[in-house]
C-alpha cells in the first residue's frame, strides 16, 4: 500500500483548486492508498464545520462529498496548528476526523521515505 500525503494551501479564493485536490487523494483511497491530508494557510477552513457545504469544482464535483469519503474512511485531516490558532479555530470547531498537528508532524512525513507528498 502507497501512503499519499496531500498538503493543500488553497482557501476560499481558490476554493475549485481545493476541492478538486481532494478529489485526487479521495480516488487514490478508493483505489487502496493510505491516504493522509494536511490543511495549510488559509485551506485550514476546510475542516471546519460547514464550510465545505455548497462547494464545487467547475466541473461540479462536491467538496464535502469528498472530506465525506476520506472521513469515513479513516483517512486524517490535519490541521496545521499555527494556522489553526491564528484563525481561532479550535479543535471543537472541525469536522469528525480533522485533527489539529504541529508543523512537525508535517515535516516527519515529508522528510519520509515511505511517503509521496503532493502539494496543491
Amino acid at each position: 500500500m502507497t501512503k499519499l500525503l496531500f498538503i493543500i494551501t488553497k482557501g476560499l479564493e481558490k476554493s475549485g483548486s481545493a476541492t478538486r485536490a481532494l478529489q485526487f487523494a479521495s480516488i487514490a483511497a478508493e483505489q487502496g492508498n493510505h491516504v493522509e491530508i494536511f490543511l495549510i494557510d488559509e485551506s485550514v477552513h476546510w475542516a471546519q464545520i460547514g464550510m465545505a457545504d455548497g462547494i464545487r469544482a467547475s466541473t461540479g464535483e462536491s467538496m464535502k462529498d469528498f472530506l465525506d469519503l476520506l472521513t469515513h474512511k479513516n483517512h486524517p485531516i490535519h490541521v496545521c496548528k499555527a494556522c489553526a490558532d491564528k484563525r481561532l479555530i479550535s479543535p471543537d470547531d472541525l469536522i469528525t476526523g480533522a485533527i489539529i498537528s504541529p508543523a512537525p508532524v508535517l515535516v516527519k512525513m515529508m522528510t519520509s521515505p515511505d511517503y509521496k507528498v503532493f502539494t496543491f
